[in-house]
């Protein structure tokens, strides 16, 4: 079964924040990962691709079986209700194709780790 990775991010109206999303994917794309044949991306609000023509662009490409990994740090609204209800309708309409959601980032002490190095960094620390 051809597995897909689709990283979803919120989605912005600055130019900047699509900028980094592309980035973001790039160093996604450049992992060995052979759990996943395919990687796609989207996002919830304002940028394109928007979640449904992201999820399209997998299935169109071969996806069976497609794992959502939200790039959100709050289980807020979107996670818990907005995804779920966007998901619920793709269901509906691709029901040969398996979806899955992984967690969202969440607390991640690697998270920790980037904050400490960027305060450093500020404050003209050597790391």
């Amino acid at each position: 079964m051809t597995k897909g990775l689709f990283v979803l991010a919120h989605g912005s109206k600055a130019k900047e924040a699509d900028e980094t999303l592309m980035e973001i994917m790039e160093m996604i794309k450049e992992r060995e990962m052979k759990e996943f044949s395919l990687i796609g991306f989207g996002s919830l609000q304002f940028s394109k691709p928007t979640f449904e023509e992201g999820i399209e662009d997998l299935i169109q490409r071969g996806a069976k079986e497609i794992v959502i990994v939200p790039m959100f740090l709050f289980k807020g609204n979107h996670i818990q209700m907005d995804i779920p209800e966007e998901l619920e309708a793709l269901q509906k309409k691709h029901s040969d194709v398996t979806f899955v959601i992984g967690k969202h980032i969440g607390a991640d002490r690697r998270i920790a780790e980037i904050i400490e190095e960027r305060g450093k960094e500020a404050i003209g620390c050597t790391l």
